[in-house]
């Protein structure tokens, strides 16, 4: 019977072609540090690849869940200093790109918490911190190292561990040529971390 890692494998290997969305679940199936280093041999940086996946996966838990959720828990002032730090990286990339507007919300926005539902409506709302999301989006893009069919798979299957971009994209950073601090954002999420910057205020809340 055919796996999802097989499948993955002939198609890296170019003797079968698959939609990328089809490999949207290979690293919630095979989550082994021995699967995920077969899974990532096909790439250049294999051994930081490997490392960056395993340590996500290690941080979270798929048990009863869609997607990967962090277990790593946290005071709320920990979090918040994590939240700090992932705002000062937005910022500096802005800075970088000359984005005077996106660069300023950030400098001008102070950290608010609260819990998860008071922030709902978020999820819908064009703001600041989705137009980030969008530019920091077509720098990768621009800035991938391959740009190859097996690529735009493989960062399909990042996102798929826990439908999120600035995750997947740190799992995948050493196949961009991009002066981005992702870390910060790998350890908020680790902390349970979600964030939404309006235009004077960077909301902070837990999963």
């Amino acid at each position: 019977m055919s796996t999802l890692l097989k499948d993955w494998c002939v198609f890296c290997e170019g003797k079968a072609y698959f939609d990328k969305s089809h490999f949207l679940a290979l690293f919630k199936v095979h989550s082994s540090l021995a699967e995920i280093t077969e899974a990532l041999s096909y790439f250049p940086q294999a051994d930081n690849l490997v490392s960056r996946v395993n340590e996500v996966i290690q941080a979270g838990t798929l048990e009863d869940k869609l997607y990967l959720c962090p277990t790593i828990e946290s005071s709320d002032f920990e979090l918040m200093q994590k939240a700090k730090l992932w705002l000062q990286a937005q910022a500096s990339f802005c800075k970088s790109l000359g984005d005077d507007e996106l660069y300023g919300i950030c400098q001008r926005a102070k950290l608010l918490y609260g819990s998860k539902d008071q922030f709902n409506d978020y999820d819908k709302l064009d703001i600041p911190s989705n137009w980030i999301l969008e530019l920091v989006g077509d720098q990768v893009r621009d800035c991938r190292l391959l740009k190859t069919e097996q690529e735009y798979a493989l960062f399909e299957a990042l996102y798929g561990v826990a439908a999120d971009y600035y995750l997947a994209w740190y799992m995948g950073q050493p196949l961009i040529n991009l002066d981005f601090d992702f870390r910060s954002y790998f350890e908020f999420w680790c902390l349970g971390g979600i964030g939404y910057l309006s235009e004077d205020k960077f909301f902070v809340c837990r999963k």
